[in-house]
């Protein structure tokens, strides 16, 4: 996404909580926010459209004429938000935030960079402004990826989902395709086409970097012999542990150790 927002406009970070309810509003002209609902129901009505949000829900607005946001009567509601309010908003960046989704699960990347943004609250030099700029766009950036990964979900079978789960609570077990399939009452071909379809890998696969990034896990986080992670972690043998190790990261299992001794980790996943 890009910039949205000028930056002589800035945004501002904020939050509060209505014991029993309240109004925030109304708003005229161009205004861009991103509300966080923590307790409590929102509902947004930014140029007639309303959009209900719920606890745990954030939702990205755009009003362009007018913004009124409701907090439910009789019930405490705590929110958080990021804000602006360009003088100019270019088509582009418009046209984006109208087609946005309207509401998505709060995720903990926005929750800690809408938190990070309140920090920066009590000051009003250039650096502190260059930080708040940067922070709102990382935020806007972070909603519509998380936008996008909330949309994909939507969209993928319950059965997916389920094997999915399945190898991530039971990556240590012996594990075969077959047996997966026949848990979802699936062919093995159409689990696998469907599995890649909707998660980009092969269960099979999807299963290998489950485990190695477990097993690197435990190499740089425990002293566990190298045979009981890889133990632990579904493997056979040692050897093939080390084999996946070095496929997935690029080095061996003591390499990966050695590395995250002299503190020069740089935390990388299986791909």
């Amino acid at each position: 996404m890009k910039i949205v927002v000028d930056q002589e406009d800035g945004f501002s970070f904020g939050e509060a909580v209505y014991p029993v309810g309240g109004v925030y509003g109304p708003l005229t002209g161009n205004y861009v926010a991103l509300l966080l609902v923590h307790e409590g129901t929102a509902k947004a009505t930014c140029d007639g459209k309303i959009t209900i949000v719920e606890a745990g829900e954030c939702g990205l607005f755009l009003g362009e004429q007018l913004s009124v946001f409701e907090y439910e009567k009789g019930t405490r509601n705590k929110v958080g938000w990021c804000e602006a309010f360009p003088a100019n908003l270019p088509d582009s960046a418009a046209l984006s935030l109208r087609n946005a989704t309207s509401k998505i699960p709060i995720s903990a990347r926005i929750e800690t960079l809408q938190r990070l943004g309140l920090g920066l609250t009590q000051g009003s030099d250039a650096d502190t402004n260059i930080l708040c700029e940067t922070l709102g766009q990382s935020l806007l950036a972070a909603y519509f990826h998380e936008a996008q990964i909330s949309e994909r979900e939507r969209h993928t079978p319950r059965s997916i989902h389920r094997a999915r789960r399945y190898l991530e609570e039971n990556f240590a077990k012996e594990l075969t395709l077959g047996q997966l399939a026949d848990m979802l009452a699936l062919t093995p071909q159409h689990l696998v086409s469907s599995f890649r379809k909707h998660i980009g890998v092969t269960p099979v696969r999807y299963l290998w970097q489950i485990r190695a990034n477990h097993g690197r896990q435990l190499l740089l986080h425990s002293e566990l012999p190298v045979m009981e992670i890889a133990e632990r972690c579904g493997y056979k043998n040692p050897y093939h542990f080390s084999r996946q190790i070095r496929l997935h990261f690029g080095m061996s299992p003591t390499e990966l150790r050695a590395q995250a001794a002299h503190g020069i980790s740089r935390e990388p996943t299986a791909s």
